[in-house]
C-alpha cells in the first residue's frame, strides 16, 4: 500500500518548496522493522509528534493545459520574489511600546475597567474560551494560522488527527490545506486563504471585506460574536491604521465595551511584538479598508462557528492542491462534466484525465503518525540526540497497517471502486477524489439532469458506509474550501481606471 501513496504523491511533487534537502529516514531501523521506506519526493503533512516521521521534498507546480481534456503539465513555479520574503534581522527587539494615544493595554487599569464594564453588559462570552486557547504564533508570519488553531480549539473541534502521543489537539502546523506552511512562513496567508482553512478543517466561515459592509454591519457583528460562546470573529487589519509596526496581521476578537463610543478587545497572537489591547470600534473598522498589496483587495474579517450538522473528520487521506494549484486542476474537470452526456461518459473521461503519467492531484496519505520530524533529517547530518527514530518507524508500521486495512475495506465495500477500469496502483486515492468530487454541489451543478441523477445514486449507496464517508468527508471539506476561496479573491476587480467593483456574495 506504501507503493500507493509512494505513486499517489509523486504524480503530485507540487507543494513544497524546491530549495527544500531531500529528508533521509534511517534505513537500518527500518530493515529491522521490516518496513519499506517511501522515497524522499514523498509527500506528506506533518505534526509536532515527537513519535511520529516524516519525509518531505516537493516542488510547487503551476498546471498548463493543452486542451479542455487534455492533463495539465506540471511548471515548477520559481522562488518568491525577493520583495515578499521576510529581511533577516539585523538586530533583535523585546516587544514594541502599544501606542497609547489610539489603544489601550489590556492590563492596564483603564483597561481592566473596560473589561469589567463589558462583562456587565454580557460582551465577553467570546473571551472565556478565547483565553483558554490563547497562543503565541510559532513563526512571524503566522499570524492568521495562529489565530485561526487557537479558533478550532476553543470551537472545540476535532482535528482527527493525533497532536502527541494519543491525543487530537489542533497545531499550527496541521493548517497547510490551502499553502503549504514554507509559504506561509514568508508570505503569510491572505483572507480568503483564512477562510479556506477554516472550512477545510470543519468550520463555516463567512468572508466580509471592508468594502463591501457598513459600520453598522461590522458593529453588529462584533457584538454579535462577542456575545456568543459558538461563533468568533477573525480580523484581517493594517497595523499601521492603529499607529503600529508592521502591515497586515490577523488576531480574534476577545470582547466588546461601549463604553468611550465602543471599544473592541484584540487577543493579539503576536504576543512577542504586542500586549492584547483595546481599539476604539470605529478606528478598528477603518484599518480594515486598506488594500492587501498581495490580493488588491481591502482586509476585513471572518465569522466562524461549528457547523450546524456533525462533520466527520478524515483520519487517513487528504486532498493534494492548494489555492495556487487548486482552479488549473479543478477547470479542466468541470469541463469534462459539462460536456459529458452519460455517467458512463462522465468515469471514463475523468479517469483518463486523472490516470495520465504525470498525474493531477487527487488525494494522498495523511500520515497523521508520521508527521513529526522523528526520523527525518537532512541529508548527510547526524539526528538531533533528542529525536528517536525507532519510535517514528514503528508509528510508520502502525500507520501503513491502517492504510492497508482501509484500501481492503474499500475494495470490498465501495461499489464506485469496483466499477472503475484503471491501474490497481492508484485506485483507492482515485475512487477517493471522485466520490469527494461527485459530492461537491458546485461541480453537479454542471452536469446534465441525468448524469447528475446517477451520479447522487451513485454516491448515496457509497456514503452509507460510515468508514468511507469519514474519508471522503474530509476531501469535500477541502475542495468546497478551495472553491469558495478561489470565488473570493476573484470577487473583487480593479478597472484599467483604478475602480474598484465588488460582486455580491
Amino acid at each position: 500500500m506504501f507503493n500507493t501513496l509512494r505513486r499517489s504523491a509523486v504524480q503530485r511533487s507540487c507543494r513544497t518548496p524546491s530549495h527544500h534537502r531531500t529528508l533521509q529516514p534511517n534505513s537500518r531501523l527500518a530493515k529491522s522493522l521490516d518496513i519499506t521506506l517511501p522515497r524522499p519526493i514523498v509527500e506528506i503533512r506533518r505534526s509536532q509528534s515527537s513519535t511520529a516521521a516524516t519525509t518531505s521534498t516537493t516542488i510547487p507546480g503551476l498546471y498548463r493545459t493543452a486542451s479542455t481534456t487534455s492533463l495539465p503539465t506540471v511548471i515548477p513555479s520559481p522562488p518568491p520574489p525577493p520583495s515578499m520574503a521576510m529581511a533577516r534581522p539585523t538586530s533583535s527587539f523585546y516587544m514594541r511600546k502599544l501606542p497609547s494615544e489610539k489603544l489601550v493595554g489590556y492590563e492596564t487599569p483603564e483597561g481592566k475597567t473596560l473589561f469589567r464594564h463589558a462583562l456587565e453588559e454580557a460582551n465577553l462570552e467570546a473571551f472565556f474560551p478565547l483565553s483558554q486557547q490563547f497562543l503565541t504564533q510559532n513563526e512571524p508570519a503566522y499570524c492568521g494560522i495562529g489565530t485561526l488553531c487557537m479558533i478550532l480549539n476553543a470551537l472545540k473541534v476535532d482535528p482527527g488527527v493525533v497532536w502527541k502521543g494519543p491525543w487530537r489537539w489542533f497545531s499550527e502546523d496541521m493548517l497547510d490545506c490551502c499553502r503549504p506552511l514554507e509559504w506561509v512562513k514568508t508570505n503569510g496567508i491572505t483572507l480568503s486563504e483564512f477562510s479556506c482553512l477554516a472550512r477545510c478543517n470543519g468550520l463555516e466561515a463567512e468572508t466580509r471585506f471592508a468594502d463591501q459592509i457598513t459600520f453598522e454591519q461590522f458593529e453588529q457583528d462584533v457584538i454579535a460574536c462577542c456575545r456568543s460562546e459558538s461563533q468568533f470573529m477573525a480580523v484581517s487589519y493594517s497595523r499601521r491604521s492603529l499607529g503600529q509596526t508592521g502591515s497586515g496581521h490577523f488576531s480574534p476578537v476577545g470582547g466588546y465595551s461601549s463604553k468611550n463610543g465602543g471599544m473592541v478587545l484584540i487577543l493579539d497572537v503576536a504576543r512577542f511584538k504586542y500586549p492584547s489591547y483595546w481599539v476604539p470600534i470605529r478606528l478598528l473598522f477603518e484599518s480594515l479598508i486598506p488594500i492587501d498589496t498581495i490580493t488588491g483587495q481591502p482586509r476585513g474579517y471572518s465569522v466562524l462557528r461549528r457547523p450546524r450538522r456533525a462533520v466527520t473528520v478524515s483520519a487517513l487521506l487528504t486532498l493534494n492542491a492548494t489555492t495556487g494549484t487548486w482552479p488549473t486542476i479543478y477547470k479542466p474537470l468541470i469541463q469534462l462534466g459539462r460536456s459529458a452526456e452519460t455517467y458512463t461518459e462522465l468515469l471514463e473521461s475523468l479517469c483518463g484525465t486523472l490516470g495520465e503519467p504525470t498525474g493531477l492531484p487527487a488525494v494522498i496519505s495523511r500520515f497523521e503518525e508520521h508527521r513529526s520530524k522523528a526520523f527525518a533529517y537532512k541529508a548527510g547530518a547526524s539526528p538531533p540526540l533528542t529525536v528517536q527514530p525507532a519510535e517514528g518507524l514503528r508509528a510508520q508500521a502502525d500507520y501503513k497497517s491502517r492504510v492497508e486495512s482501509l484500501h481492503q475495506h474499500i475494495t470490498a465495500n465501495c461499489k464506485l471502486y469496483q466499477t472503475l477500469q484503471i491501474d490497481e496502483l492508484a485506485k483507492v486515492e482515485m475512487t477517493v477524489f471522485l466520490l469527494a468530487l461527485f459530492s461537491l454541489e458546485d461541480f453537479l451543478a454542471v452536469l446534465k439532469d441525468n448524469v447528475r441523477a446517477e451520479v447522487r445514486s451513485m454516491v448515496e449507496l457509497d456514503l452509507r458506509d460510515a468508514r468511507i464517508r469519514a474519508e471522503v468527508g474530509g476531501v469535500v471539506q477541502q475542495m468546497g474550501g478551495l472553491v469558495t476561496c478561489g470565488r473570493e479573491e476573484a470577487c473583487c476587480k480593479v478597472s484599467d481606471g483604478g475602480e474598484r467593483t465588488c460582486c455580491a456574495k
